[in-house]
């Protein structure tokens, strides 16, 4: 690419030969005045000026003042070319940040292979800057992404503390929140679907209508502003997407995709937790009512036992015996009613619904424990 310089000097046989030494390599423009000069540059922006120190009008030191007032992206590289090599004048020139400062007569090829020189090291400059640009995107995009990746692993964490499909949803939608995402999440599992928005706690019937339409369309479906995250189980719609191709958009897309996942895990956990803890209701249930009606069996036959042993021994006096028949007949059939009280497999039944009850109430502490744990579980706290 050529670079745009400026010649300003009133010489027109001087303005004519540098034309043709940079004709090839560089794009040329002219001024014969001090206020050309400053005009043209307020205009265009040029990588090079070669400026007459006494130009007239304005000369070349207040040119460089003017240009030493531009922003230092907007200051081109100054190069004097003067016939006048006072001193003061030189060291002036060089302390308002001019390039090079060249006495007439000069060597026309030095002067064009020193231009030439300026030239190779802006193109070095520039590559350096756009590197420097490149890296400094790089690391910037790295660190968002690790910034983003921890959050993620600090949420999936506090997403294992959940109890409750409700607190489930609320982590979530709370967490990208924070990060400025305005979400709704639906959880589904096989008898019951939970939906939850962060604005309004409640799903509106299109965000419902959404999610029925969408939670197969593929893990990651973006329609509109909108963009829906699907595993089987869940869904987490965002309603505010970032503009594709931004360093926002693609941390939220690394974020979802680990994120979603982990919430279908979780999730899934839930319910085979709360299926436990339905089962060992039902189970205690059936145990109690077991129990129940052993030891009303238990109570029964005691009670038959007596009476059978009651109605024998008033009826000896029927059978003529004398008293020492009576008292061995009495004592054989008390011998075999206290044999059949002791039943072993009631006793077996009573030491498996024992342990069985023990497993149940260990298992309520355990449960108990978790809820006072948890204040989603005892208190109806509101989605934002």
């Amino acid at each position: 690419m050529k670079h745009d310089i400026l010649i300003a000097d009133d010489d027109e046989h001087l303005r004519e030969v540098l034309d043709l030494m940079f004709q090839d390599s560089f794009n040329i423009h002219f001024a014969e005045t001090g206020q050309e000069t400053i005009d043209a540059i307020q205009k265009h922006h040029f990588h090079f000026v070669i400026l007459d120190i006494h130009l007239p009008g304005k000369s070349g030191i207040q040119i460089c003042r003017e240009i030493s007032k531009l922003e230092i992206a907007c200051q081109p590289q100054i190069v004097i070319l003067s016939a006048d090599s006072n001193e003061k004048l030189v060291r002036e020139a060089y302390e308002l940040g001019v390039g090079d400062y060249i006495c007439k007569p000069f060597n026309v090829t030095a002067f064009k292979e020193r231009m030439l020189r300026f030239s190779r090291d802006i193109d070095k400059i520039k590559e350096l800057e756009n590197k420097d640009g490149d890296i400094k995107g790089m690391a910037e995009t790295a660190m968002l992404q690790a910034a983003s990746y921890g959050s993620g692993l600090e949420l999936i964490s506090r997403l294992n503390n959940c109890r409750t499909p409700k607190s489930l949803a609320k982590e979530i939608m709370s967490h990208l929140y924070h990060k400025g995402f305005h979400t709704a999440v639906q959880l589904r599992s096989h008898s019951k679907v939970y939906s939850f928005d962060v604005d309004v706690s409640d799903c509106s019937d299109i965000e419902l209508q959404i999610f029925d339409l969408l939670k197969t369309h593929g893990r990651i479906y973006h329609f509109g502003k909108r963009s829906i995250f699907n595993d089987e189980h869940v869904s987490i719609l965002v309603k505010n997407m970032p503009l594709a191709g931004t360093r926002s958009y693609d941390a939220l897309l690394d974020l979802a995709a680990k994120l979603v996942p982990a919430v279908n895990a979780r999730f899934i956990s839930l319910c085979e937790h709360h299926a436990l803890l339905e089962t060992k209701a039902a189970l205690g249930k059936a145990i109690a009512l077991v129990a129940e009606n052993v030891a009303k069996m238990e109570k029964e036959k005691r009670e038959m036992m007596q009476a059978i042993e009651s109605k024998v021994a008033m009826s000896f006096h029927q059978l003529h015996m004398d008293e020492e028949q009576e008292q061995y007949f009495v004592e054989l059939i008390e011998n075999e009613i206290r044999r059949c009280e002791t039943t072993e497999y009631l006793d077996d039944i009573q030491s498996s619904i024992a342990e069985c009850m023990k497993f149940l109430e260990d298992v309520d502490e355990s449960d108990h424990h978790d809820k006072d744990d948890d204040p989603d579980i005892n208190h109806d706290i509101e989605l934002f």
